[in-house]
């Protein structure tokens, strides 16, 4: 199964069908695996690592070391200790040891991940896989729809427009920069979770989580925990999905400062609930609100302090009903409308 070529010489090797370990020496040494899942380390000196069939690992620890695959020839692992771009027909990447190295995919849909370092990586074309590990790491992802995991403050996330689909995981809180969609936060922490521009899906973690879409239509996921839901003027129409049924849990959409309670305008939507800024195009939607309350965000507060329980908010919507929310451009209530709903925004606000 092993192989280990020693002496000085420049002398290849190559493995059988099975799962072969092959070790180069000092020289310039060509490694063949040929079928089986094989590992090839060609040592120092500028090496030849051909894996052939089958799933292989390279160790290369030269510039100058050239690792061959071709197409359909399985899912290989390049473990490099020096700055190293993927060839064509391998899959991913790990840089090792201590020092600031580089890593790049290359046409197909890699996975790259950095070393203790600062790492810059750069996914290239292809859905690729992205994770500086320590340090503070500059992510690239490139075409396709990309994955970053950050888990260090100091870590950059770039895209350009048009690049795909992208998603953050992020075990910190953590702001999406400019053309990037998702992000995920991860571990038990209380983390903040903040959109762009952009349409984002912003996905909370089991603990108490703080969620922002800022502009754009976006989608909230807070899952458990007690969380809570920033929507301010300019930010669109955000949707909110709860599903968290734990006793004693309270979720809160939260208005910015500058958005009264007697600006906000609430209605049944099929079998959600409609909680509007009047006057403008945004608002917040808690889908499934009328399917059961572990749907319900617990409490809804305005920007001027004051509170609206889960069980008030359909004596609101039943009031209002009644009327046609003001029209785009009126912040507040109408004549009529402050007359008739006084008292129900009286009851209901605390």
């Amino acid at each position: 199964e092993n192989l280990v070529l020693t002496g000085t010489a420049a002398v290849n090797g190559s493995g059988n069908a099975g799962n072969n370990v092959l070790t180069g020496n000092a020289a310039a040494n060509t490694l063949k695996g040929e079928e089986g899942n094989d590992t090839l380390n060609g040592g120092t000196g500028a090496d030849m690592l051909v894996g052939g069939l089958g799933d292989d690992a390279y160790t290369v620890d030269d510039v100058d070391d050239v690792v061959v695959e071709l197409a359909g020839e399985g899912t290989d692992t390049v473990k490099s200790s020096v700055s190293y771009t993927l060839g064509s027909e391998t899959e991913k990447l790990i840089l090792t040891g201590t020092a600031v190295i580089n890593g790049a995919g290359n046409a197909g849909n890699n996975t790259l991940t950095g070393n203790t370092a600062a790492n810059t990586l750069t996914g290239g074309q292809g859905n690729d896989t992205l994770n500086g590990g320590a340090g503070a790491d500059t992510l690239i992802g490139g075409a396709g729809n990309d994955s970053f995991t950050v888990d260090d403050a100091g870590d950059v996330v770039l895209e350009l427009a048009d690049e795909g689909t992208d998603t953050v995981k992020s075990s910190i809180s953590y702001v999406l920069g400019d053309n990037l969609e998702n992000l995920t936060l991860t571990g038990v922490d209380a983390l903040e979770g903040i959109g762009n521009a952009s349409a984002n899906t912003l996905t909370g973690t089991a603990g108490d989580d703080l969620l922002a879409g800022k502009a754009g239509k976006d989608k909230l996921l807070g899952g458990a925990g007690n969380d809570t839901y920033l929507l301010g003027r300019g930010d669109d129409s955000d949707t909110i999905q709860e599903n968290d049924a734990m006793a004693g849990n309270t979720d809160v959409l939260q208005f910015m400062v500058g958005i009264n309670s007697n600006q906000l305008w609430f209605r049944k939507a099929s079998n959600n609930l409609e909680v509007c800024i009047i006057g403008t195009a945004d608002k917040a939607t808690v889908q499934n609100w009328y399917l059961g309350n572990a749907y319900h965000v617990e409490q809804i507060k305005a920007g001027d302090g004051k509170l609206l329980l889960d069980t008030q908010v359909q004596s609101l919507v039943q009031a209002m009903a009644a009327f046609a929310p003001p029209p785009m451009g009126q912040t507040t209530l109408t004549a009529a409308q402050q007359t008739a709903l006084a008292p129900v925004l009286a009851a209901s606000w605390h």
